[in-house]
C-alpha cells in the first residue's frame, strides 16, 4: 500500500513542485515557489522517466526515475558525472544537475532548463545546421584529444558478442566477416574514446552561453567507449551527406592517428559493446540500428571527397563547410 502511494505522489505535478521549491530554497538556488507542470511524452508508458517542466521565469527540469526502475535518473547522473570529468574543458555540453536525491524509492535530478531544437520546418533546418556544425566540431576534438591506445582484446571480445547477435549475410554480419582479418594482422590500431552511445537529434539541445548545444540522455554512455560511433549516428540523424561525412571520417582518421582501415573496426567494436549490453532494446531493433549504421558508414567511405572541400585542422579553430 505504501509503495501505490508513493507512485501517486510523484506524477502529482502540485507534489513534486513543493519537494523540488523545498530543496532548491535549502540550498539558496531558489526565492519564490516553483510551479511546474508535467511534460505530455511521458504520460503513457509506465517505464518511462517522468519529466516535469517548470513555469514563470525558472527555467528548470525535474526527472524522475519510474518506480518500475527507481534507479534510472541516479544512474544517469552517476554516467555523466563520470563523463564531464573524463572530457574536462569538454564537458560544457553536459548539464550539470541543480539538485539530485529520491522522492520515496524513484531518484531524481533537477536540471537547468535548455530549449529543444525547433520542429518548424524552417527553423528546424536553420537549427540542424548550427548545431550540426559544433556538434561535429566537438566530435572532432573529443577524438582527437581524449581518444587513448587500448588493448586489442577489448575489440576480439566486442566483435565476438557481435557475430552470436546478427545474421552473418545481413550488411553488419558481412562487413564484420570482412574486417576479422585487419583485426588480426597487427596492422590494426585499437582506440578507445569517450562515447555517447545514443547521439541523435532528439538528445541534443541548445545550449547556453557557454556552448552552442547541450547533450541529453548520457545513460548509455562510456568514458571509454569507441571512436566514430557517435559521429556516425549524429551523421544520420541529422542528415549529413555521405561526403560530408567522408571528410569527418578523414579528419578523424587524423585525428585519432589511424588508418581509414581501422575504422569500420571502430564502428563494429561499438556495435559489438551494445550487442553485449542490450538491456531493454530488442534485438530486432540493435540489428536494424546496426545495418542502419554500417551503411551510412560505407556509403560515406565510398564517396568521393569534394574537390572544393577545406582541410581543416584538427587542433582547433572555426570551421565547417557543409
Amino acid at each position: 500500500m505504501s509503495h501505490s502511494s508513493a507512485v501517486d505522489t510523484i506524477t502529482d505535478a502540485n507534489y513534486v513542485s513543493t519537494f523540488v521549491g523545498e530543496r532548491l530554497r535549502a540550498k539558496g538556488l531558489l526565492e519564490s515557489h516553483v510551479l511546474l507542470q508535467r511534460h505530455t511524452q511521458a504520460l503513457e508508458n509506465s517505464d518511462s522517466k517522468l519529466v516535469f517542466l517548470s513555469r514563470g521565469r525558472h527555467g528548470f527540469v525535474v526527472t524522475i526515475s519510474p518506480s518500475l526502475f527507481p534507479d534510472v535518473v541516479a544512474e544517469e547522473c552517476l554516467k555523466a558525472a563520470r563523463m564531464r570529468s573524463q572530457l574536462g574543458d569538454l564537458g560544457a555540453p553536459i548539464l550539470e544537475p541543480l539538485d539530485t536525491g529520491r522522492i520515496h524509492t524513484s531518484s531524481y535530478a533537477v536540471l537547468p532548463y535548455r530549449k529543444p531544437l525547433s520542429k518548424h520546418r524552417g527553423f528546424s533546418w536553420l537549427d540542424r545546421m548550427w548545431v550540426r556544425r559544433h556538434l561535429l566540431e566537438w566530435l572532432l576534438q573529443v577524438a582527437h584529444r581524449r581518444s587513448a591506445l587500448c588493448d586489442v582484446s577489448r575489440y576480439e571480445i566486442a566483435l565476438q558478442a557481435l557475430a552470436t547477435t546478427v545474421p552473418v549475410d545481413c550488411p553488419t554480419g558481412t562487413l564484420l566477416r570482412n574486417a576479422a582479418q585487419h583485426l588480426t594482422s597487427g596492422r590494426f590500431t585499437p582506440r578507445a574514446c569517450p562515447m555517447h552511445g545514443d547521439l541523435w537529434k532528439g538528445n541534443v539541445l541548445h545550449g547556453a552561453a557557454s556552448t552552442a548545444f547541450t547533450l541529453v540522455d548520457w545513460r548509455g554512455s562510456e568514458a571509454d567507449g569507441f571512436p566514430i560511433f557517435d559521429l556516425i549516428r549524429a551523421a544520420d540523424s541529422f542528415g549529413v551527406s555521405p561526403r560530408a561525412l567522408h571528410r569527418e571520417l578523414q579528419l578523424h582518421r587524423a585525428a585519432l592517428d589511424c588508418q581509414m582501415q581501422d575504422l569500420p573496426l571502430y564502428l563494429l567494436g561499438a556495435l559489438g559493446h551494445f550487442a553485449l549490453h542490450l538491456g531493454e532494446m530488442a534485438p530486432t531493433l540493435f540489428r536494424d540500428m546496426a545495418d542502419r549504421c554500417v551503411a551510412r558508414l560505407l556509403s560515406a567511405l565510398e564517396a568521393p571527397a569534394s574537390a572544393k572541400s577545406t582541410r581543416f585542422s584538427v587542433n582547433g579553430g572555426g570551421r565547417y563547410a557543409a
